[in-house]
C-alpha cells in the first residue's frame, strides 16, 4: 500500500471546500469538570455525517467524462446517504445498496436525495457484493465507503481541522467500523503532530480491528453480534489495517448496553442527536475505556441519529 501524503488531505480540503461543513469544536462542560473534553460533532454535518467529506473528494476526483454513468456504493446508511447528497449536488445519477439492518432513518435520507435505493444484504460484505454487480451492469463507477484513497484522504480532513481549532489537541477518539474513518483522521494528524495519541473504539460485538491487530493480519468476524449496525464490518482491507498499524495507538472496546446510554446522555447534556456509532465512542470516555490525560480530548460524533431521544410517550 502506498500510504497517503500530506498532500492527499491537503489536496482533499481544497476540493470538498464549499460542499462540506467545517463542525465547530464543543467542550464537554463549560466548566471543564470533566477533564478537558471536546466534541467534534460531525452529526452536524451536510447529510448527517462525516460521509460528505469522502463522498465529494471521491465523486470530485472522478474524471468528468467518466461521472455521467453515475456511481453506486453499499452502505450502512451514512456514506450512502452522503453519495447520494454529493452526487445530487454535482447532478449525476447514484445507486445505492443498503444493510437490511440500516435504519429507516439512513434509507429515508438517501431517497430523499433522489438516489435509486436497494436494501440488500444482512451485513455490508453482501450489500457490496450486490453494488459490484450493478456498476458491471451500468457502467457506474464504484465507490468503496472505506477503502479508497480519496474517501480516506476526505475523511482525512477531520483531523486537520481538530489540529487548526485545538493546536495543543492530545488525544483524539475515534469509533471503528470499516476504519476509513479512523485511518484518515489518524494519517492526516500524526503527518503533522506525531506526539497526538489517536485511540480507536468497537463494540464488543464486532472487534473487527481489535481482533486483526491480536492476530497480525485482517480477520472476518464472525459471528457479528453488536447493537450498533451502523459499525458491523466484519472484516476490513488492507489499506485501512496498514494506516491503523501504523498510526492508531490504541484500540479499545465498548460493552453493547453503553452506546444507547451515551446517546441519551449526548442529547440530555449537549442537545446532540447522535447515532449508535457516533455513541460508542462517547462511552468509550464516559466509562473509562480510554484513559484521559492532563491534555486536551476530542471526541468525534461520527453521525447523527434519533437513538438518544425521548420516546414520543415521554419514556
Amino acid at each position: 500500500m502506498t500510504a497517503l501524503a500530506p498532500r492527499d488531505f491537503d489536496d482533499a480540503a481544497n476540493r470538498v471546500r464549499g460542499h462540506i461543513r467545517h463542525t465547530p469544536l464543543v467542550p464537554a462542560a463549560p466548566s471543564g469538570d470533566q477533564h478537558d473534553l471536546w466534541f467534534k460533532p460531525e452529526c452536524l454535518q451536510v447529510s448527517g455525517s462525516f460521509k460528505a467529506r469522502g463522498a465529494f473528494n471521491a465523486i470530485l476526483s472522478i474524471p468528468p467524462e467518466k461521472r455521467a454513468a453515475g456511481v453506486v456504493t453499499a452502505s450502512g446508511g451514512n456514506f450512502g446517504a452522503a453519495i447520494a447528497y454529493a452526487a445530487q449536488t454535482v447532478g449525476i445519477p447514484a445507486q445505492v445498496v443498503v444493510m437490511t439492518g440500516s435504519t429507516e432513518l439512513a434509507r429515508a435520507r438517501i431517497r430523499s436525495f433522489g438516489a435509486t435505493l436497494s436494501v440488500i444484504g444482512a451485513f455490508w460484505d453482501l450489500s457490496w457484493e450486490a453494488a459490484e454487480a450493478i456498476a458491471e451492469e451500468t457502467g457506474a463507477t464504484l465507490l468503496h465507503p472505506f477503502a479508497r484513497r480519496p474517501v480516506i484522504a476526505g475523511q482525512g480532513t477531520i483531523g486537520l481541522e481538530i489540529l487548526e481549532d485545538l493546536p495543543d489537541v492530545e488525544t483524539v477518539v475515534v469509533s471503528i467500523g470499516g476504519a476509513g474513518l479512523i485511518g484518515g483522521i489518524a494519517a492526516a494528524i500524526k503527518q503533522r503532530r506525531p506526539d497526538v495519541r489517536l485511540v480507536g473504539v468497537e463494540t464488543e460485538g464486532c472487534p473487527t480491528l481489535y481482533r486483526s491487530r491480536e492476530a497480525g493480519h485482517i480477520v472476518m468476524i464472525d459471528p457479528v453480534v453488536t447493537k450498533v449496525p451502523i459499525l458491523a464490518a466484519r472484516t476490513t482491507e488492507p489499506i485501512n489495517f496498514a494506516l491503523v498499524e501504523r498510526h492508531v495507538d490504541d484500540l479499545v472496546l465498548v460493552p453493547e448496553d453503553e452506546p444507547e446510554e451515551a446517546a441519551r446522555w449526548m442529547w440530555r447534556s449537549t442537545g446532540l442527536a447522535i447515532e449508535l456509532g457516533a455513541a460508542t465512542a462517547v462511552a468509550a470516555v464516559q466509562n473509562g475505556h480510554v484513559r484521559l490525560g492532563e491534555g486536551k480530548t476530542v471526541v468525534v460524533l461520527c453521525g447523527s441519529g434519533d437513538d438518544g431521544l425521548p420516546s414520543r410517550d415521554g419514556g
